[in-house]
This record gives C-alpha cells, structure tokens and sequence, in this order.
C-alpha cells in the first residue's frame, strides 16, 4: 500500500521556537500584550538563536516565559490568527502541557509522541509493516517532483493513501490556499493515466482541529461556494467531500473516504479495518466476484 501526504506545511521545533514566532508575530500584527511584564520574556525569545536545540537543563528558564506568555491574551489572539504564518498546529498542546514538558526528568507520553510531526520537504520514501500489512510513506512538496516516480512504488493494484489536512482551508502557504493545494494535486492524482486501476483511499486528517478551528474561522472566506453552517463540522466535512469528488473527473476509479484524527488511535484503528473491508470490496469488484 502506499501512503501519499503533500506537506502539512508544518515543522516539529522545539516549544521555544513555536512560542519565538508567536511573539514576532504578535508585534507584526501589532496586537497588544494583556499582561506588561511579559515584554521581559518576550525579550527572552527574541535574543534566543532559533538554529540552537535547547538541552533539558538549558531550557528552565524558558518554562515559566513560556507559560506565562501563553496565558496572555495578546499571545493568544495571535496564535488565533495563526492561518496568516507559519506555525505549526501543535503547540497549543505542547504549551498547555509546558510545565509537565519541562521537567528535567521528562519522559514523553505517547500521546506527545502522536503530537510531534516533522515536515520533510523534499520526495522520500518509508517503508514500515502494519498488522501485517507493508506500507510506503512518501511525502513530496511539489507534484510534478511525486508522479514520476509513483510508477516504481505500485503495482496496477496498489491502494493510495491520500492524506489531506482538513484544518487547512484558511492556510496560505507561498501564495495559495493549502487546501486549494491539495485539490489540485489530487485531480492530477486521479487522471493520471499510468494509476488509473489503483483504488485512492482519501483521508480528511486532523478532524479535532477541523472542529475546533470552524468556531473562529469562517470557511466562507475562503470559499465563498460553502452553502452550509460554518460552524457545523458535517457540513463542512461534507464540503470538503464534495469539493475533492468534483476534482475526479468523469473516470470511474474507486476513490473512498474516511474522516480521521491521527493522535486518536482508537480513531485510526477503527479506519484502518474498515479501510480494509474498502479494499477487498474493491478487488472483489474488479475481479467480477462480486
């Protein structure tokens, strides 16, 4: 099976470099701090060189900034409006978790583990078995650099996985919506004529912060064609179905969908079986046995 995620746009940095760019970003937007005693420990991470990993021991002093400057309202508004930079969507849990974190005897969790993600930029592959069955991960930032060499990965059955970050509607990343990105990379994906017998399991990820982001961020901003509730996550779940469906074109390839939260794993067990029972309908129906 292979697995296909364009970038998420999205970097695992150290806590102190995830709270460096919500302070520049804070003063670029010029939106005021709550709390005056935080421009101190604003000024902490502002001489802080972001190229440096901080050590359990060296990072101390920067838990209680940290904590404190995420307690801020002014923080807090720009970490809101996070759709207008670069950040990555985890450090909300990373900084709620900050003084757990930056114990020097710190052991992650699993579930920190499931929280931190690192962006590859460039085409890779990665192969890892699961209950049996072999996958191959490859991420890759431009779609012309991927199509070339799926031919290498598949066979004319292959599954693709297709991972799409359903969060990102208000993302711009070098001048374009990430999910207009994600649109256009997946219609090439479907008529490509060499994949054309290979089933796409669509994946609408990061569903927990799909519901939390449609309370503050309008989808009608950015696609004023969204005829539901804003606020409705079916309804903008179903949009976001619809607006993939659209992108498949008139071929008749067997494309399936499922809604996922990948730091849920019961979440993804239960996807990952009946994305199985998908499959074997599929070689079921093309093998005329069904």
């Amino acid at each position: 099976m292979l697995i296909l995620s364009l970038p998420d746009w999205e970097t695992l940095g150290s806590d102190h470099k995830g709270m460096g760019v919500l302070v520049q970003e804070r003063k670029k937007l010029g939106i005021p701090l709550h709390n005056s005693t935080n421009e101190m420990h604003e000024m902490l991470f502002e001489s802080l060189d972001w190229r440096v990993t901080l050590e359990p021991c060296t990072f101390q002093p920067y838990v209680e900034a940290i904590d404190s400057l995420w307690k801020d309202s002014g923080i807090q508004e720009a970490h809101r409006r996070r759709s207008n930079f670069k950040l990555y969507e985890s450090v909300k849990y990373f900084f709620n978790n900050i003084h757990r974190i930056g114990q020097l005897n710190y052991l992650p969790y699993n579930q920190d583990i499931l929280y931190a993600c690192k962006v590859r930029e460039n085409l890779g592959d990665h192969y890892f078995e699961l209950r049996d069955s072999p996958f191959t991960v490859i991420k890759g930032s431009v779609m012309r650099y991927i199509l070339p060499k799926l031919g290498k990965y598949l066979d004319i059955d292959t599954p693709i996985f297709y991972i799409i970050g359903s969060s990102d509607y208000d993302k711009i990343f070098c001048g374009d919506n990430c999910l207009i990105q994600s649109m256009n990379t997946f219609e090439c994906l479907c008529n490509s004529k060499g994949l054309l017998k290979c089933p796409i399991i669509l994946l609408f990820n990061k569903m927990d912060l799909l519901a939390e982001k449609i309370q503050t961020s309008d989808i009608r901003k950015h696609f004023p064609e969204f005829q539901g509730d804003p606020h409705r996550q079916e309804d903008v779940q179903e949009f976001l179905v619809q607006s993939f469906q659209k992108r498949k074109g008139n071929n008749s390839r067997n494309i399936f969908y499922h809604m996922t939260t990948a730091v849920d794993t019961e979440n993804v067990r239960k996807v990952f079986e009946s994305i199985k029972v998908d499959i074997i309908t599929c070689i079921l129906k093309d093998s005329q046995l069904l």
